[in-house]
C-alpha cells in the first residue's frame, strides 16, 4: 500500500490546488506549480467560473510568493460579455480580494470576503 502514496507524492511533489466556494457552490479554483529550486518562478493558475483561466507568477524569495502570484493572475481576470455562473459583483469581490497583496494570505483575503477556500491537493 505504501507504493501508491509514494507515486502520489512524486506526481504532486511541486503542485498544490485549492477549491473556492461561495454559499456552498463551487466558485473557482487556484492551482500552484512550484519551482524546483525554490527561487524560480512560482505559477498560479486562477479560474473563476464565468471568466477565462488566467496565470500569474512570482519569483525570488523572502516573501509570500503564492499571494503575489495569485495577485498577478487576478489582475488579468476579465469577465467581459460572458454569462457568468455567478453575478458580476460577486466575481468582482473575489477578484478584488485576490488582487490584494498587502501582507495577508490570498486565501485569508477570500475568506474575509465571504468565500470558503479548501485545499484539494
Amino acid at each position: 500500500m505504501t507504493k501508491i502514496y509514494d507515486q502520489h507524492d512524486a506526481a504532486f511533489k511541486r503542485v498544490s490546488a485549492f477549491v473556492i466556494l461561495k454559499d456552498g457552490k463551487r466558485f473557482g479554483s487556484v492551482a500552484f506549480k512550484f519551482p524546483a529550486d525554490g527561487a524560480g518562478r512560482l505559477y498560479a493558475y486562477v479560474q473563476l467560473f464565468g471568466a477565462p483561466m488566467v496565470r500569474g507568477f512570482a519569483s525570488g524569495g523572502g516573501y509570500d510568493k503564492r499571494t503575489a502570484a495569485v495577485s498577478a493572475a487576478a489582475e488579468h481576470l476579465d469577465f467581459g460579455a460572458l454569462v457568468p455562473d455567478f453575478d458580476k459583483p460577486t466575481l468582482a469581490v473575489a477578484r478584488f480580494a485576490m488582487m490584494r497583496d498587502d501582507g495577508q494570505d490570498w486565501a485569508d483575503a477570500l475568506r474575509k470576503a465571504g468565500f470558503d477556500v479548501w485545499q484539494a491537493v
